[in-house]
């Protein structure tokens, strides 16, 4: 076996350029020339017996080694994605089932819908009938404050605590008023989301169903 292996070394010939950039012939192969690349030739027929490559340089590695980095942040992007994509469909999977558990018409989400808005509604009723009372307070209170800083004396404190609380009580229902409108809106926008989306649920049931 070893004669063979010999035998075989032997009959090949190393093609090669040379430090001038000659191409050369030689049974045997120079370090530097290992280098630059070279080609294994049988050296009865000629016939190309393998070729390689020269040695990639500093600056071909240095891209080689980015190029490595590259695909590598590539594929961990591509497997955040993956599994963002994953927990986005079981997400979806969970809402959906919960959708129609909850809702199992659409007449049922349409009620639950008017209910949360009607009630907000309502509240803003009752906060907007009780302004005209309390901006009327405010204003008497506010006359009392006038009329005895008009006579020379000072605003006593419980007159000060109670135009304070006047106030105070308006701002109070005001911004309640804007809370509740507030909620309507995001309220609307939410369950026309949900009844899109239980609408084709509902459909998507029924086709499998028939």
């Amino acid at each position: 076996m070893l004669t063979i292996s010999l035998s075989a070394i032997a009959d090949r010939l190393y093609r090669f350029p040379d430090e001038n950039g000659v191409l050369t012939l030689s049974r045997s192969l120079p370090p530097e020339a290992a280098q630059k690349g070279y080609v294994i030739l049988d050296d009865k027929t000629m016939r190309v017996i393998e070729r390689v490559a020269p040695a990639p340089t500093e600056e071909e590695i240095a891209e080689i080694k980015a190029q490595q980095a590259k695909a590598k942040e590539q594929e961990k992007q591509a497997k955040l994605e993956a599994e963002k994509a994953q927990k986005h469909r079981q997400q979806q999977a969970n809402f959906d089932r919960t959708l129609l558990i909850t809702y199992p018409t659409e007449q049922d989400l349409i009620d639950a819908r008017d209910k949360d808005i009607n009630y907000r509604k309502e509240q803003i009723d009752l906060h907007l009938a009780k302004l005209p009372k309390l901006e009327q307070h405010l204003i008497a209170v506010q006359k009392q404050a006038a009329a005895r800083e008009l006579s020379g004396s000072k605003i006593s404190d419980n007159m000060q605590k109670r135009l304070d609380a006047a106030h105070e009580e308006i701002a109070i229902r005001n911004q309640a008023i804007q809370q509740y409108r507030a909620e309507i809106e995001s309220l609307s926008a939410e369950y026309a989301t949900e009844l899109e989306r239980l609408r084709y649920l509902l459909q998507r049931r029924s086709e499998r169903n028939n």
